[in-house]
């Protein structure tokens, strides 16, 4: 937690004037975070998580300084006196962000939908200038990821119980890794990644995006894994959430608004015809590999609870299964109404 007092310090390597008032961020529980107002304006003050290097953070701010450059919507970083957007003090990393007024997302706006591909398309677009990340890519969701959770889960369930379950999906994941070979994976269009698309990470007004926030995650990936979380995140048909009630994902996916992302995305960026036909196996993997970790981190919980996470899972894939053929017709459907003219500005 970061009290006033730690925070009159930090701020003593800036000017943005007299502290007023300090309010704690209510999510996040890896970095510390509070929205100060001062009398220059209100701002964002946050110490790093240590687990992540300071090469890490530094690549971080370059991309932020990067997208800001490029007039994505991305608060800016403030300079300490030195010149420097971030300051170590006693060990620890600290920054500071402009605040930026905006409204939650609302899903009784689907017209937001058309805003949210059409920033992460953007986003995908001005990441292609930067370099590759440093250290080892692993793709985010993989079938080689399901088959060590499956083995795992395996050697701890020494009754047996969950073991016909394990086994589809052990069975699963090795036709899926058949259909997702690393060939395959390494053709797809590949960047830093946001990595964390949803609704928390996102301000509006109206039906615009102003703000794509938190940076963490980013990777060195396909870039299709953002457009995985994001369809998962706000095109998933809730419909289902009485049935899929104990699960990590409340649906599969809403058509029509998986659609009007993906429409609104290719708008900016096109997709190739490896990235559409390869986008629904990535959501299978997403999904299965979630429930999974589910069941790994609730190693207490009871066989019935495990089996109806493991169930729903497997729900899921058949629903993806049956679908699937008709998601990449109408997605690639799409690229024939993509307009020839210059795209729009992110001010637009």
């Amino acid at each position: 937690m970061l009290t006033t007092a730690h925070i009159q310090t930090v701020l003593t390597h800036y000017d943005l004037g007299t502290v007023q008032r300090v309010t704690q961020a209510c999510q996040g529980n890896v970095n510390a975070t509070a929205f100060v107002e001062t009398t220059y304006g209100r701002f964002v003050v946050r110490r790093n998580q240590q687990h992540r290097s300071e090469a890490f953070h530094g690549y971080r701010h370059a991309l932020i300084a990067h997208l800001y450059e490029h007039n994505f919507p991305i608060p800016a970083l403030i300079p300490t006196r030195a010149g420097a957007t971030m300051l170590k003090l006693d060990g620890q990393l600290y920054e500071v962000q402009l605040f930026v007024e905006g409204k939650d997302y609302n899903a009784d706006q689907p017209q937001q939908l058309t805003s949210i591909g059409t920033t992460l398309a953007y986003y995908h677009r001005i990441v292609q200038g930067l370099d590759r990340m440093p250290g080892e890519a692993v793709p985010r969701y993989s079938a080689r990821c399901i088959q060590g959770l499956t083995e795992r889960l395996m050697e701890c369930d020494v009754m047996g119980d969950l073991w016909p379950s394990l086994t589809w999906y052990a069975a699963r994941a090795a036709q899926l890794r058949a259909a997702l070979n690393s060939s395959t994976y390494k053709c797809l269009p590949h960047c830093t990644i946001h990595g964390d698309m949803h609704a928390d990470n996102l301000r509006f007004a109206g039906n615009r995006v102003v703000a794509l926030l938190d940076y963490d995650q980013i990777a060195w990936d396909a870039r299709i894994v953002d457009l995985a979380d994001t369809l998962v995140s706000f095109a998933t048909d809730t419909s289902y959430a009485n049935q899929l009630m104990w699960g990590v994902f409340k649906g599969p996916l809403h058509a029509e608004r998986a659609t009007q992302i993906l429409a609104a995305y290719m708008q900016v960026t096109p997709l190739t015809r490896l990235e559409l036909e390869t986008l629904p196996n990535l959501i299978e993997l997403m999904w299965l590999q979630g429930e999974l970790g589910r069941v790994v981190s609730t190693l207490e919980g009871s066989i019935e609870y495990h089996l109806d996470l493991l169930g729903q899972g497997r729900w899921l894939s058949g629903w993806m299964r049956q679908h699937s053929p008709l998601l990449v017709e109408q997605w690639m459907a799409l690229e024939s109404t993509i307009d020839s003219s210059p795209a729009l500005s992110m001010a637009a």
